[in-house]
């Protein structure tokens, strides 16, 4: 893998792309200098529209922590068009990180995903992840226990699984020494292995309980910091209370001053919260976990679609909040379907890297977004297409069509509201040509006549050529030094109008 992310330099725990293949809609996904050079920035936002692959590319990066769970997604998500395996290739921390076989060469530890998957496991109970491989709340607790207290867990509760497996195979053993010999030797041994599995048993448990006495204790911070997020996306929505539940928190709710456990078969919340308000608790969630960690700076953090049923007040407070982690992390990933929240959030930071995720030459790929171009509409979007045509040329046939594509419609588009008394809707520029050349000298249109009309009509006439009611328009040659005269032609016509 190349080494060509050379941005991430700045901080640890950065993230540049090189390819993914085989992998849902991405079956040959490789950068291209023309249109990206997969340098990811510290910021980063992704557009996508809905079945592109946004979601396939958010559960990428979530395997990259090396959950098994996770990695199994990524490979269920095998493409259908091909049998060749995924693979995959990232540039993480200076390291290349390659996923092949259904595992990744290196792992991530600390990348925070906030995904549809995460608001539908947390909408009603918070999950605490588990002692055998911390995660969720845990990575809360963790930085303010004695540092010896996990790694003596985990060797408590290695010990205790071995014993047990030991016991279980020497009761086997007994029961087919039954009345030989070596009876009372195995019995014996087996009353040893019970006492040191009691002894394990009890550090376990010990351990444990201290965990659990942390949790409750860091839980009222939790709490606290949950309600903060929630009184800015709903104010109707309050925890007052949250209990352990195993490895889950329980919590009470509030809902418009009535409080409901989440657990209780008595109430519904499933059925009596609204989609917006489980996105709000969702989200809440996560926020006030990551707000809690002591190593924010060190986190990728990646968020998919955060805004799911949010009204435009909630959106605005999310755009800010996201911004302000955005600034704190060590890598912000924003993707969403939505491209004027992706605007919104990219105009209150510096130095974002906008992509796109588009369908060509048989695969999704990324390429660079242009946001202002791109949320622009109507006449200013083909005006800015022509007067980038005019600075930076075209790469493509493709492109110069595009160009060509725009210039009647500017043109039409200008008549129709400057003349709009004279020209109607469903007129189109032939028609506007023949209200000029029909007019008298009374009409608002006759100072067109003359050189302008001449213009507007060699123009018509030069799209005309490539427009698809020409059979043949596909086959036609577009010359760069006509175009770029023909659209220099345009722009002054524009004016003039």
């Amino acid at each position: 893998v190349a080494t060509f992310l050379t941005s991430v330099s700045s901080y640890e725990g950065g993230c540049g792309f090189e390819d993914i293949k085989n992998c849902g809609r991405f079956i040959n996904c490789t950068i291209s200098p023309n249109y990206w050079d997969g340098t990811f920035s510290k910021i980063n936002t992704i557009y996508a529209e809905n079945g592109s692959g946004k979601t396939t590319f958010t559960q990428i990066l979530k395997s990259l922590s090396g959950s098994q769970v996770d990695i199994e997604n990524v490979s269920k998500r095998k493409s259908l068009q091909t049998s060749q395996n995924i693979n995959i290739s990232f540039m993480i921390n200076h390291k290349a990180t390659i996923y092949n076989n259904g595992r990744w060469n290196h792992n991530v530890d600390k990348i925070e995903v906030y995904d549809t998957y995460y608001a539908e496991s947390n909408s009603y109970i918070i999950s605490l992840g588990n002692y055998e491989n911390p995660t969720g709340f845990f990575d809360i607790i963790l930085p303010y226990c004695n540092k010896d207290l996990m790694p003596n867990l985990k060797i408590a509760i290695k010990h205790c699984q071995n014993l047990r497996n030991s016991i279980k195979t020497l009761q086997e053993n007994i029961k087919k020494n039954k009345r030989t010999p070596i009876e009372n030797e195995l019995k014996l041994r087996l009353a040893r292995l019970r006492l040191v599995r009691e002894q394990w048993l009890k550090k376990r448990l010990t351990i444990e309980k201290e965990l659990d006495n942390l949790v409750e204790q860091y839980g009222e911070k939790y709490l606290t910091a949950v309600n903060k997020y929630l009184s800015k996306f709903n104010p109707n929505l309050k925890l007052v209370k949250l209990n352990k539940k195993g490895r889950q928190l329980v919590y009470h709710l509030l809902i418009n001053d009535i409080e409901a456990r989440t657990d209780s078969s008595s109430i519904s919340l499933k059925h009596s919260l609204s989609e917006g308000d489980k996105s709000s608790l969702a989200l809440s969630f996560f926020l006030a976990r990551i707000e809690l960690l002591p190593d924010i700076a060190e986190r990728i953090i990646v968020f998919d679609d955060p805004l799911s049923s949010f009204d435009t007040r909630r959106r605005n407070i999310t755009t800010s909040i996201l911004n302000r982690l955005a600034e704190k992390s060590a890598q912000f990933f924003l993707l969403s379907h939505d491209l004027n929240f992706v605007k919104d959030f990219c105009g209150k930071v510096p130095d974002c890297t906008n992509l796109k995720i588009v369908w060509s030459n048989s695969s999704s790929r990324f390429i660079k977004n242009d946001i202002e171009l791109e949320t622009m509409t109507g006449i200013s979007k083909d005006i800015h297409v022509l007067r980038k045509y005019l600075e930076k040329g075209a790469i493509s046939d493709i492109e110069r069509r595009d160009v060509i594509r725009c210039m009647r419609p500017v043109i039409e588009g200008i008549f129709r509201l400057k003349y709009y008394d004279v020209v109607t809707d469903n007129e189109w520029l032939g028609n506007f040509l023949d209200h000029i050349r029909k007019c008298d000298s009374q009409s608002p249109l006759h100072r067109l006549k003359g050189s302008i009309y001449d213009t507007i009509s060699d123009i018509n006439e030069y799209c005309k050529t490539y427009h698809h009611s020409n059979p043949k328009y596909m086959e036609e040659q577009i010359y760069d030094n006509e175009l770029r005269q023909y659209v220099t032609s345009c722009l002054k016509i524009i004016q003039l109008l």
